[in-house]
C-alpha cells in the first residue's frame, strides 16, 4: 500500500491547486483523476472564461501558477444593470486604489498551467485514469481503495471532486442542494466595439447575462437562461445567435459577429454547512457550489485552497481533527456568505414580479450611491472577506 500526506480526489482546477500547494511545501501527495489527463479533456479544464478575482491572482501567483505567457485580460472597469428597471452600477479600480480587480483566463489556459506544474512538482504522484472505490478510516490513517484494485493511505483525505462528490457521499456529509432549472451557455464573439479592460452583468428576466475581455477584441459569453431554452440556442444558427445577444445586452457595444463554439452547463447551489469529517475535507464545488453571477465559484474554491494550506501549515499531521475543525470554523463565514450572496441574486434579479423588480433595482442604485456599500461590495467581490487567507495578502513573494 502507497502512503502519502495527502489523497486528492479530484483533479480539476481547485483539486490540481491544492496538490500543488501542499507539494510545494513539502507534502507528499496523490491525485486521483477520473477523467484522462489532458486540458481537452478534463471537465474543468474548458472554454469556460474565468474571473480571477485579485485575491486569487495573489494565491495563483503565489503558487507560482501565474507564469507571464499566461493570457489575462485586467478587468478595471465593471457595469451592472438591469433591463427595464431601476438601477445601475458603474465601478472603476481607480477609484478604489487598486489597479484592477481581477483578471479574465480562459479555464483551458489555465487547466494546462496546472498540468505542467503537477508533472513538474516533486511529491504530486497523479492516478488517472482512476476511480475512487470506497476508503476507510483507521486512528491515524485513511485507506482508499480504487476501483482498479490499487490501495493508497495518508494522513488526510481530500475530496475536490465537484458538484456530484463521491467522497462526500461516502463519508455522509450533509449538503443543501437547490436546482435553479437554468444552465449557462459560453461562448465568445466579437463587438463591433468595446472599451478596454471593461466587464459587463446584465440582469436581465430570463437571467444574468455577463460579457468579459478576452484576447484580440473578443469578449466571453456567459449567457443564463432556463436550461429548456438554453438546449435551443445552442441550435440557433450564428447570425440569429449574435442578433439575440444584441437584442438582450442592448445596442450600446454594437453589432456582434463571428461566435465561437457554444458549451453549457446546468447551474445548482450547494451548501455543505460542515464540511469535514474524520480525516477528510470537501472543498471547491464538492462543498459549496454557487451560481455564476457575480463569478464567485472558482474564486471560492481557490479561497477554500489557500484556508487549507494555512491550517495544516503548522500540523505534523493533515488528518488532527483540531486542524480540520479549526479550517472549518474559519471558512464558515466566507463560504455562507457567499453562498447566500450568490443566491440571492440569482433569484432576486430574474424574479417577474414588481415588488422584487423594485427592490432590486433599489438595491443597486443603493451601492451606487452609497460609497460605503459599494467599497464593502468591491472588497468582498475581489475576495478580501475576512479572515484572509496567508497567500490572498500579497503578491508573490518567492519563485
Amino acid at each position: 500500500m502507497t502512503d502519502f500526506d495527502a489523497i486528492i480526489v479530484g483533479g480539476g482546477l481547485v483539486g490540481a491547486s491544492l496538490a500543488v500547494g501542499l507539494a510545494w511545501r513539502g507534502q507528499r501527495v496523490a491525485v486521483i483523476e477520473a477523467v484522462e489527463r489532458s486540458a481537452d479533456h478534463q471537465p474543468s479544464y474548458d472554454d469556460r472564461t474565468l474571473v480571477i478575482n485579485a485575491a486569487s491572482l495573489n494565491i495563483l501567483d503565489n503558487l507560482g501558477l501565474l507564469p507571464e505567457d499566461l493570457t489575462r485580460k485586467p478587468i478595471r472597469h465593471i457595469h451592472i444593470s438591469r433591463a427595464g428597471g431601476l438601477g445601475h452600477l458603474e465601478l472603476n479600480a481607480a477609484d478604489y486604489e487598486q489597479d484592477q480587480f481581477g483578471a479574465v483566463i480562459v479555464a483551458r489556459e489555465l487547466g494546462n498551467v496546472l498540468l505542467e506544474a503537477m508533472a513538474n512538482r516533486p511529491g504530486i504522484q497523479s492516478f488517472c485514469p482512476a476511480r475512487l472505490q470506497g476508503f476507510k478510516v483507521e486512528s491515524d490513517r485513511v485507506e482508499i481503495t480504487l476501483e482498479d484494485g490499487h490501495s493508497l493511505s495518508a494522513a488526510l483525505l481530500v475530496g475536490a471532486d465537484g458538484n456530484h462528490s463521491r467522497v462526500r457521499e461516502l463519508a455522509g456529509l450533509a449538503c443543501q442542494k437547490h436546482d435553479y432549472r437554468q444552465s449557462a451557455m459560453i461562448f465568445n464573439v466579437q463587438p463591433q466595439h468595446a472599451p478596454a479592460h471593461t466587464a459587463w452583468e446584465r440582469f436581465t428576466t430570463q437571467g444574468p447575462l455577463a460579457l468579459l475581455p478576452q484576447s484580440e477584441g473578443r469578449l466571453g459569453v456567459v449567457w443564463i437562461e432556463q436550461s429548456e431554452r438554453i438546449e435551443h440556442a445552442l441550435n440557433w444558427s450564428d447570425q440569429a445567435l449574435c442578433e439575440r445577444l444584441k437584442t438582450r445586452f442592448g445596442g450600446s457595444l454594437g453589432d456582434f459577429s463571428n461566435p465561437g463554439r457554444r458549451s453549457h452547463y446546468p447551474l445548482v447551489c450547494q451548501r455543505t454547512p460542515w464540511p469535514v469529517a474524520d480525516r477528510l475535507v470537501v472543498i471547491g464545488n464538492a462543498a459549496n457550489a454557487v451560481h455564476p453571477v457575480s463569478a464567485q465559484g472558482f474564486n471560492l474554491g481557490l479561497r477554500d485552497v489557500g484556508g487549507l494550506i494555512d491550517a495544516l501549515e503548522e500540523t505534523a499531521d493533515p488528518g488532527d481533527p483540531d486542524v480540520l475543525n479549526d479550517y472549518a470554523r474559519a471558512r464558515q463565514a466566507d463560504q455562507e456568505s457567499t453562498v447566500r450572496y450568490t443566491d440571492t441574486l440569482a433569484r432576486a434579479f430574474t424574479n417577474p414580479s414588481l415588488v422584487a423588480s423594485l427592490a432590486s433595482g433599489l438595491g443597486l442604485a443603493a451601492h451606487a450611491g452609497i460609497p460605503g456599500l459599494s467599497r464593502r461590495l468591491v472588497r468582498s467581490a475581489m475576495g478580501f472577506r475576512e479572515p484572509v487567507c496567508t497567500l490572498a495578502r500579497q503578491p508573490r513573494v518567492s519563485t
